[in-house]
């Protein structure tokens, strides 16, 4: 690729959000850190939006103002499109607010995943502030390479995204969906679903590379008529009667809470993706780092148990991504005493937690081996077994590490249901007296 040209070209489509859409300009020209051009187009705004893009132009390189003398609706960003030189393209909407590092963050996921096509600037899940514990979640399934990870969505991604360059010369652009309330949205679904036949999947980031200021509660009081009149355009997200019902339903819940961590105080965290049942109605009550580790607080319990019953050896199966490996060499490290052993069968996610324990300078307290935990035979007594591998053989490893347990020794089934394992196992009297379990 010529050195002279862009590594992503932005289309930002506007129509008449000048205060937000200044907003999104500002946060995109202090967080960009790759070069760039940047085309905005304003579909025949009403308002000051005009006065805000040639200011922003006149005081950013490589900024390109295209107004439109009508409104087009989401088949402007094609114009840009047309325009773009960049390696990466990237599409945004005017209400968003742009975090820090988030070009890298985003390139970084196209380089380790060869099928990424279109990458949303969106968390797996909505945010707190976006109605979170009420809204909507969108189906994804966790997949991971290099380290990294994404959630592959059954359905669109939503207008804002990057998509690779590939993309455009495969002829794939912008419809528009049909006018309602004097309002053209970008028919985002058909750009999805046209990049998936073309043989790419369609993801959203491990957390929110943007923040959505523009559909925030506080932005949803503040400006009722411009959404009411919004979501009667989108009838296929029930109209102005699920924007209502969303609004109360908020107000009704228990409010999120701070997601706060002793243990992760600067890893970005999220509220929990199970959905409600009748094993636990509020899940987003809960925190997670990412949908296949332990949720925060579990994790913290983990912690807890360690320092408090002052184990000397703990075994833990399926290392995932170090998190929980973490908090237990943590633990053993204040307690001055102790090692864990995790193992980990894929090599992958077993180069992925011996980094983290590297980097966290807990490698005399842990010791991770690449290996099938029913093959890997352990040569001293246990006081804490851990078992978080695949459920349908945790029940095999429990009966496989039983004689290595000391008496009393703490036994611990991830994530599986009390009664599942209970039945399982077929517990004895006796066995339940000798041991402690915690499910």
């Amino acid at each position: 690729m010529d050195k002279n040209l862009p590594l992503i070209s932005t289309v930002v489509l506007n129509w008449n959000r000048a205060e937000l859409l200044f907003k999104t300009l500002e946060s995109y020209k202090k967080t960009l850190s790759v070069p760039y051009e940047i085309f905005i187009i304003d579909n025949a705004s009403s308002d000051h939006s005009k006065a805000i893009i040639n200011d922003f132009c006149d005081k950013t390189p490589h900024a390109n103002a295209i107004f439109l003398p009508n409104n087009i609706g989401g088949e402007a960003i094609n114009i840009g499109l047309e325009k773009a030189l960049g390696k990466f393209i990237h599409i945004s909407e005017n209400d968003l607010e742009y975090l820090p590092n988030w070009a890298d963050k985003a390139i970084d996921l196209f380089e380790n995943f060869p099928s990424l096509g279109q990458l949303s600037l969106f968390g797996p899940l909505p945010t707190d502030e976006v109605l979170g514990g009420v809204g909507a979640i969108p189906p994804s399934q966790l997949r991971h390479s290099h380290g990294r990870i994404v959630y592959e969505l059954s359905k669109n991604s939503g207008t804002s995204c990057v998509i690779r360059r590939e993309i455009l010369e495969q002829g794939i652009r912008i419809h528009s969906l049909p006018e309602r309330e004097g309002i053209i949205f970008p028919n985002d679904g058909l750009l999805s679903r046209d990049i998936k036949k073309a043989g790419y999947i369609v993801a959203r980031f491990e957390h929110d590379l943007v923040i959505n200021v523009g559909h925030t509660v506080k932005e949803l009081k503040n400006r009722p008529e411009y959404y009411l009149k919004s979501y009667r355009a989108k009838p296929w997200f029930g109209g102005e009667a699920k924007l209502k019902e969303k609004l109360e339903k908020w107000e009704k819940t228990n409010k999120p809470p701070a997601r706060l961590s002793f243990l992760f105080p600067n890893k970005n965290r999220l509220r929990e993706k199970s959905r409600p049942s009748t094993e636990c109605s509020e899940p987003h009550l809960w925190s997670m780092l990412d949908e296949w580790t332990p949720e925060i607080e579990t994790i913290e319990f983990f912690y807890t148990i360690v320092r408090l019953i002052k184990p000397v050896v703990c075994l833990e199966t399926g290392a995932w991504r170090g998190f929980l490996t973490q908090a237990i060499a943590r633990a053993l490290q204040q307690n001055g005493r102790g090692k864990l052993i995790s193992l980990e069968k894929e090599a992958d996610i077993y180069a992925v937690a011996k980094r983290r324990i590297a980097e966290k300078e807990l490698e005399d307290h842990v010791t991770i081996i690449q290996t099938d935990s029913l093959s890997f035979t352990v040569n001293e007594k246990l006081d804490l077994l851990i078992l978080g591998s695949d459920v349908e053989i945790r029940l095999a490893e429990f009966w496989h590490f039983k004689p290595h347990l000391n008496k009393k020794a703490m036994i611990v089934f991830q994530d599986t249901h009390h009664p599942q394992v209970n039945n399982g196992l077929q517990l004895s009297l006796a066995v339940v007296q000798t041991y402690g379990f915690c499910f």
